[in-house]
């Protein structure tokens, strides 16, 4: 069947942090005295910061979603409780949490993958629609734009504002309401075996593995977006 449309996800996909995906945690805790590394934070795992949220189903914040306010209460709480985990005071960690958040909300923060610009606009030669579906901040949005890659996209759906984290069904809901076609004409493409693959094939979609540095073998996987199917 055709692809009408392809989701991607965002972080490591068709995005980066150029200085490293701990850098602003870094940065934020270096401006009030405190030194961290980014190895340090990679050996918290963030899912645990989720705990809190998480279901059956999936991480469910919806209760929470509903404005940028409360939203960014439970996203500053998330980092504070890594921040904590790490040995920092509580208050400290809430205000430095609090720095991470508006430097994750700057585009200047982020870099695009060399493929990203390339890939968009041969899916939309194609007239194939792409849209972001993501695990990412409020602002995620206005980041997409000040990359230059708005104008390309369909939309641009995170889970600070559906509610839910991937592989939370429903945030594989809204992105085919959003797509106005069937699943099976949806390609879901990312480098989260989890997130990117298994939770959007429940939902009845077509996936494709990024895998950049080729860990693995298969016909589902790919290492650069140019390689895409248009059909």
């Amino acid at each position: 069947m055709t692809v009408r449309a392809v989701c991607f996800d965002f972080q490591d996909t068709l995005a980066y942090y150029p200085d490293g995906n701990y850098a602003v945690y870094v940065r934020a805790a270096s401006e009030r005295g405190v030194s961290l590394t980014q190895e340090q934070l990679r050996t918290q795992s963030l899912d645990d910061a989720w705990a809190r949220w998480r279901t059956p189903l999936g991480v469910d914040h919806a209760k929470h979603s509903h404005s940028e306010a409360a939203w960014r209460t439970v996203h500053q709480g998330v980092h504070a409780s890594r921040l904590v985990t790490m040995g920092v005071e509580s208050e400290l960690a809430a205000t430095i949490a609090g720095r991470i958040v508006d430097l994750q909300a700057e585009p200047g923060e982020y870099a695009l993958f060399d493929d990203t610009v390339p890939a968009l606009e041969r899916l939309g030669r194609a007239a194939i629609e792409s849209i972001i579906v993501s695990n990412h901040i409020w602002r995620l949005p206005e980041v997409v734009a000040g990359l230059g890659i708005g104008s390309r996209l369909e939309g641009v759906l995170t889970s600070a504002r559906v509610g839910y984290r991937k592989p939370h069904p429903q945030i594989y809901a809204a992105a085919l309401r959003l797509a106005r076609c069937e699943p099976s004409e949806v390609l879901f493409v990312g480098d989260n075996p989890e997130h990117d693959v298994d939770g959007p094939a429940a939902a009845g979609m077509r996936t494709l593995l990024l895998d950049r540095a080729g860990a693995g073998e298969g016909e589902h996987s790919v290492r650069s977006l140019l390689e895409i199917p248009l059909e």
